[in-house]
């Protein structure tokens, strides 16, 4: 990078602080400028290339725009119809609502043992094997049933199926139920119990169950080839050996053919927005019912005083990626990736915001992305003229120190 081009990027980094400190300072709020310009001055600070942001109040969308590229080269613009990798989000989205379906169908329950339908579901020894046995459907979806955040597959020269086996055999660090462990080996299990109860793969029961029946027509695993104009990449990645674009940035999920519980769904805010109304609407949306009433309640309510973890979903507290405003019996989920969804009832709101915040490297995310998100989120409420505050969720220390508010 030329020397002018660096002292270009400090000019734009100074404006953009110059102008915070101008129309921030001395005001309650922490909406300073326009949503678009704010996005804007994310990306002038290196928070994310490009984003595409949709607020949607009840059945209206009161705001959907998307600014920037899709990598800092600034050759291709975002379009709001761009096509985003979810990453974790999938969890949520996707794997979360497959079990909601088979439980109302009744072919699964929330205290079913996960072994019922995974047999393989074995430890490293005997003694893990009958522990095993006691992990519930509930507890995959609470991160509660003891597995590790994370293991690297991945790395493994086998089959699948041999890759598969070693998820299933994946030790405990901790009893069924005793402690709250975010997990995407847990996910992995559960996407696993998924296709054994609907008697096919993840992706199709999905297509099935809930994308098609929404009418969520850019809602894909895998997306296919035709798609790449649209879709944002994500990392530079050795393992990869290049750009991640167009198939899933989770390298476990890509070494397990695309599609697992914890991540590889790709969608668009459009999509989004569809399944939010949804959700918002009890279960129904346009006349079409997904699910009723009270599967949606009781899958977003926290499952225990302890946790902020609900049933596939999160909740807001501390440094909440949802912002300051956002309703304690709100829900929602993020992705690593740099997705955040969040669902708000009680004051009809859902916000959702996709970026590529991985691009170019994974680095680039700590800590600016994690600082603008929870702003973003904030400043959507205030641009409904939400300010009650949720006492439960804590500001970033940057926002704290620049807004001289807690």
């Amino acid at each position: 990078m030329s020397s002018r081009t660096i002292l270009g990027h400090i000019f734009i980094i100074l404006a953009v602080i110059s102008t915070m400190l101008v129309t921030g300072c001395g005001k309650k709020g922490l909406k300073y400028a326009p949503l678009e310009i704010m996005l804007q001055d994310a990306i002038a600070d290196s928070a994310w290339p490009g984003a595409v942001m949709l607020i949607g109040r009840g059945d209206e969308i009161v705001f959907y725009e998307a600014v920037g590229y899709h990598t800092y080269e600034k050759l291709e613009p975002v379009t709001k119809d761009d096509i985003f990798d979810l990453a974790s989000m999938s969890k949520a989205v996707g794997t979360t609502s497959a079990v909601m379906k088979l439980i109302e169908s009744g072919k699964l329950k929330l205290d079913d043992p996960a072994s019922a339908y995974l047999p393989q579901l074995h430890g490293p020894d005997p003694v893990q094997t009958a522990i095993k046995k006691n992990i519930r459907v509930r507890h995959l979806l609470a991160h509660t049933a003891g597995f590790e955040p994370f293991r690297l597959f991945y790395h493994m020269d086998v089959s699948q199926e041999a890759r598969w086996d070693s998820v299933f055999q994946s030790p405990l660090l901790t009893k069924p139920g005793d402690k709250t462990l975010y997990s995407d080996i847990g996910l992995m299990v559960l996407g696993k119990v998924v296709e054994s109860v609907a008697g096919m793969p993840l992706d199709r029961y999905l297509e099935q169950q809930i994308f098609a029946p929404l009418g969520m027509r850019d809602t894909y695993y895998n997306p296919p080839a035709s798609l790449l104009p649209r879709i944002v990449p994500t990392e530079i990645n050795a393992w990869h050996g290049g750009l991640v674009h167009g198939f899933v940035h989770d390298e476990n999920t890509y070494s397990l053919g695309g599609v697992a519980g914890h991540a590889g769904l790709f969608s668009t805010a459009g999509d989004l927005s569809r399944f939010s109304r949804m959700m918002l609407n009890g279960g129904e949306l346009e006349g079409t019912r997904v699910f009723k009433p009270q599967t949606v309640e009781m899958f977003t309510r926290p499952v225990s005083r302890t946790s902020s973890r609900c049933l596939g979903w999160d909740s807001p507290e501390g440094e909440c990626s949802g912002g300051i405003y956002v309703h304690p019996h709100s829900y929602g989920h993020t992705g690593f990736t740099g997705t955040s969804i969040w669902i708000d009832p009680e004051n009809k709101v859902y916000v959702i915001l996709l970026t590529n915040a991985v691009h170019p490297d994974r680095d680039y995310k700590h800590p600016k992305y994690f600082d603008w998100r929870q702003l973003m989120h904030s400043a959507a409420y205030e641009e409904l003229g939400i300010t009650v505050r949720n006492r439960n969720v804590i500001l970033k220390q940057r926002w704290r120190e620049h807004f001289g508010r807690n």
